[in-house]
């Protein structure tokens, strides 16, 4: 049910070298799920941590994090679907040329089109993904995601996960296809 996320986007451990860490307090990263063919609703990942370093971005999900604003579809998620005793994090990182980021001018964005390798339930898929990166104030990256990321869920081996909660909530469906969207901010380090 409540997807991934991955992505959006980013991974690698955080460092004290870090040329860009995230913003956590400033960042956001939405899932969106259909049930019943018709009743779509946002969810999010309260907890996350990033950085670019040199031309490796990373993102960091802490999947007991998320947040559908029911309690109890949440604890399902986190220990029917995610699974997070056996699989607390998903997480995603991608090249980002170092020197494209520098060549935005303040105030100014550029597209990139990237491919983000998503870990989610101890599998691993290349994706592509589209973001917008813009220059903020001295010291602020703002890396969004331009069009949604689409995970599908059977790649990750998450439809048995998919049906346990579709039974348990006793609806007709639930989409294996998951958009995902991000606005991540970077602080300099």
């Amino acid at each position: 049910m409540r997807k991934i996320i991955f992505f959006s986007l980013l991974v690698l451990s955080q460092s004290v070298f870090a040329d860009w860490v995230l913003d956590k307090s400033n960042s956001v990263l939405n899932f969106t799920t259909t049930k019943n063919a018709s009743k779509t609703e946002v969810q999010s990942f309260n907890v996350m941590q990033g950085d670019i370093k040199g031309d490796q971005a990373t993102l960091i999900i802490d999947l007991s994090s998320v947040d559908t604003g029911i309690e109890i579809r949440d604890e399902r998620l986190r220990t029917l679907f995610f699974n997070i005793s056996k699989f607390p994090e998903a997480t995603a990182s991608l090249k980002i040329a170092s020197e494209a980021i520098k060549a935005i001018k303040l105030g100014y964005s550029q597209e990139m089109e990237l491919y983000a390798v998503i870990d989610l339930y101890g599998v691993k898929q290349t994706l592509p993904v589209v973001v917008q990166v813009t220059q903020l104030k001295e010291g602020k990256l703002l890396v969004y995601s331009k069009q949604p990321l689409i995970v599908d869920l059977s790649k990750f081996n998450l439809l048995e996960g998919v049906n346990t909660l579709r039974n348990i909530a006793k609806l007709q469906s639930i989409n294996a296809a998951v958009p995902v969207t991000f606005s991540l901010l970077f602080m300099k380090k």
